[in-house]
């Protein structure tokens, strides 16, 4: 699972696509979360606390790729009695 925020420049559009065509490519089970708004390190608090321009918390965001997170873990790793 890659995440990303629409917003980043650390990750430019091209570089998105050659990834999604290599996943594609090599037939993987696959995902990528684009959320529009956020910036850069959009899932950490402190970033707000930086001067790096183009990074940014966005507490929306952070929520919804957290539980993201937690539903593919829930998937690939289901808990067993």
């Amino acid at each position: 699972m890659l995440e990303r925020s629409r917003k980043t420049r650390f990750m430019p559009p091209a570089q998105r696509d050659a990834f999604t065509a290599e996943m594609q490519a090599a037939g993987v089970d696959w995902r990528l979360a684009v959320y529009g708004g956020a910036l850069h390190a959009f899932h950490h608090p402190t970033v707000d606390h930086t001067v790096v321009p183009g990074v940014g918390y966005h507490p929306q965001h952070a929520q919804r790729a957290w539980r993201d997170i937690v539903d593919l873990l829930a998937e690939c790793l289901p808990i067993t009695e």
